[in-house]
């Protein structure tokens, strides 16, 4: 029985806090884990809690409407423009949303882990390319047309309604000058890399550019023996190139933020992702400011602050054994969409 990474911190963590994880079934599937304490047992979904509702889950998988509901409330979100299947991806809203930021962002409405997500789109014409490709991988057809936020994200854990961790993620970006395929070798070299087929407990994963990524640098009109031209960049979502822990350093304000989104739309465990240059992190958020949430993820990759590759690690994968079987002290379960 092998368990992937996320499933082994959670097992490790269940038997710090002295009680253990075992699968669900005879047959192994890494998608559930019994955790067992005494008593007390919860079934949990990798980092999904056992509190957590169908109507939540769906909601934040919505980007459009959750960050419309959010906004609604205050925080200080992502512009954005939902294009729906009936929608001309060149029409006037697109046009002047494109005038306007100039370097836009195009994904799936439903997306997960950034697979089907375009970076760097710069014209109509590409637009529509990055459009047909994120509406195929779309749950709804639907997809999301964003300005490009300069700057890094922030990744904030929370944990039955609390804070938990921060951590800073760098991805990796392809540059003009060397080869694509030389670049992600180059990047797949880094001994903190592990491996999907033989999950260990390193920070980050080998990059598969046969995968989604291939897509991505297809819409950039290059392939993997090609080089990209000069001032364009291609920023690889859903991969990590750093992960540094700002646990201790991020403001009370953007903590504040993080744990509210998370609390109207009923997420109880989340990663809230934000974004915006680093230092706008350190201090209040304004509401014109270039920081703001992109948004809220319901099975967040915790791990991100168990095995970061600077910094401290977090013991969040302890607050999320400890919050899904009740331990004493844990918070209570606070799942419940408020909005």
């Amino acid at each position: 029985m092998v368990w992937s990474r996320t499933n082994q911190l959670i097992v490790a963590a269940a038997q710090r806090l002295g009680g253990r994880g075992e699968p669900l079934g005879a047959r192994h599937t890494d998608y559930f884990v019994r955790l067992v304490h005494g008593e007390r047992q919860a079934v949990v979904s990798k980092t999904r809690s056992p509190f957590l509702t169908q109507v939540a889950q769906s909601l934040a998988n919505n980007k459009h409407l959750s960050r419309a509901l959010l906004a609604s409330r205050g925080i200080p979100t992502v512009p954005d423009l939902l294009v729906d299947e009936g929608d001309d991806p060149r029409g006037p809203a697109v046009q002047a949303m494109l005038a306007r930021y100039g370097r836009l962002v195009v994904k799936p409405n439903w997306g997960n882990r950034g697979v089907g997500v375009t970076t760097d789109v710069r014209s109509l014409k590409m637009l529509a390319r990055a459009r047909a490709r994120a509406r195929a991988l779309d749950l709804d057809e639907e997809v999301v047309v964003e300005p490009y936020v300069a700057g890094t994200n922030l990744r904030i854990a929370v944990i039955g309604g609390r804070f938990a961790a921060a951590c800073e993620v760098q991805r990796p970006v392809l540059v003009a000058g060397s080869r694509v395929h030389e670049q992600i070798a180059a990047l797949n070299a880094d001994p903190r890399r592990g491996s999907w087929t033989d999950p260990s407990l390193r920070s980050m994963d080998q990059l598969e550019p046969e995968e989604d990524l291939l897509a991505h640098l297809r819409l950039h009109g290059v392939g993997l023996d090609g080089v990209l031209a000069e001032g364009t960049e291609i920023e690889i979502t859903g991969e990590e190139a750093e992960v540094i822990d700002h646990s201790e350093a991020v403001h009370p304000g953007w903590i504040a933020i993080a744990e509210q989104a998370c609390g109207w739309l009923g997420v109880d465990v989340g990663g809230v992702d934000l974004r915006g240059p680093i230092a706008a992190f350190m201090r209040e958020p304004e509401p014109a400011g270039a920081a703001c949430l992109l948004e809220v993820n319901v099975l967040p990759a915790l791990h991100l602050h168990a095995l970061p590759t600077r910094g401290a690690a977090r013991p969040v994968f302890e607050a999320f054994v400890a919050y899904c079987l009740q331990l004493p002290g844990a918070p209570a379960p606070c799942a419940r969409v408020r909005i």
